[in-house]
């Protein structure tokens, strides 16, 4: 099958990597434009550019994917799908409808769970047992197309979006190969999403990161994973920011301690009072600093018992 791939993050590789060790044909990677980079702003290729650049793919790369021009020549290329993972941009109705098998989309959620933006935050935010990856039909409206494909697989007791991103990124590419025989084949009945179900998750902003202690200590542990590795959660010491990485939660033995109160410290311990249970520290972050197990942390800075977070 000709296959033209739609895509720009690290999330849309192994997909791309299934399809040209396959026996389909990729005429084309369609990926965002390239980014300045760092302080000499030197150009940084997308995951999926620097992908099809090594396997010799043609690559283009339009502001806008709905122009006119962009669409004609991607309707010159002659694609019997596109495949589309990790964009971020709409797509236009004649590119929807444009390939005799139309368009597809690795969404990273079970959907109609998780539409929109953070499909991989929310299972871990909201504390879900499973997740998984939803191949569908692209339509008009976000993340709404009838579904050819889902599978699912539990969440780890520390999932953070990294890791989570890496489980369904390979199990999106294993099922896509899948999809794309049953759809040469006619073996796959688009089945509809219940609409009554639908939840959006949109991506979340640097400022959501901040913490609120008065919260319950297992929403605040949950957040800490959702936010890994951004925009990360964090809070304040000393008027400097401070992130926390990874933290456990514990039962609450100081009731009465305001929320963000470190109630207990040692050469590898600082546990911090929130609105319901406490979090043990486990990895954190000062400003201007590198990352640290707590241990490391607690060896160069000082944290009298007492101390609030967030002041």
């Amino acid at each position: 099958m000709n296959i033209t791939f739609i895509g720009t993050s690290d999330i849309a590789v192994p997909s791309l990597q299934a399809l040209i060790a396959s026996e389909h044909n990729v005429l084309a990677v369609v990926t965002q434009p390239d980014k300045g980079s760092g302080r000499g702003r030197s150009v940084k290729f997308s995951p999926v550019k620097e992908t099809a650049v090594n396997a010799e793919i043609p690559v283009m790369q339009p502001e806008k994917v709905g122009e006119d021009s962009v669409l004609d020549e991607l309707e010159q290329l002659q694609p019997d799908l596109f495949v589309v993972v990790s964009y971020a941009q709409k797509l236009p109705k004649r590119l929807l409808e444009m390939g005799k098998y139309g368009c597809i989309n690795v969404h990273p959620s079970l959907l109609p769970k998780y539409r929109g933006a953070g499909p991989l935050i929310g299972p871990i935010l909201n504390g879900d047992e499973v997740t998984g990856v939803t191949i569908m039909e692209m339509a008009d409206r976000l993340d709404a197309g009838d579904i050819l494909a889902q599978e699912e697989f539990p969440l780890d007791p520390k999932e953070t979006v990294s890791s989570l991103e890496e489980k369904a990124a390979a199990k999106g590419a294993e099922m896509l190969l899948k999809v794309i025989a049953g759809l040469e084949a006619g073996t796959i009945v688009p089945q509809p999403q219940n609409e009554a179900e639908h939840t959006y998750m949109k991506q979340i902003s640097k400022e959501a990161g901040r913490i609120d202690f008065s919260k319950p200590a297992v929403e605040i542990e949950r957040m800490i994973r959702a936010l890994n590795p951004w925009p990360t959660a964090y809070t304040s010491l000393e008027g400097k920011t401070f992130k926390l990485w990874d933290a456990n939660v514990i039962p609450d033995s100081a009731e009465q301690e305001k929320p963000g109160t470190v109630i207990a410290t040692g050469k590898n311990l600082l546990t911090v009072k929130c609105g319901d249970g406490c979090l043990q520290l486990k990895e954190v972050q000062m400003e201007g600093k590198k990352r640290m197990a707590i241990a490391d942390f607690l060896r160069g800075k000082k944290i009298e018992v007492g101390t609030v977070f967030g002041e």
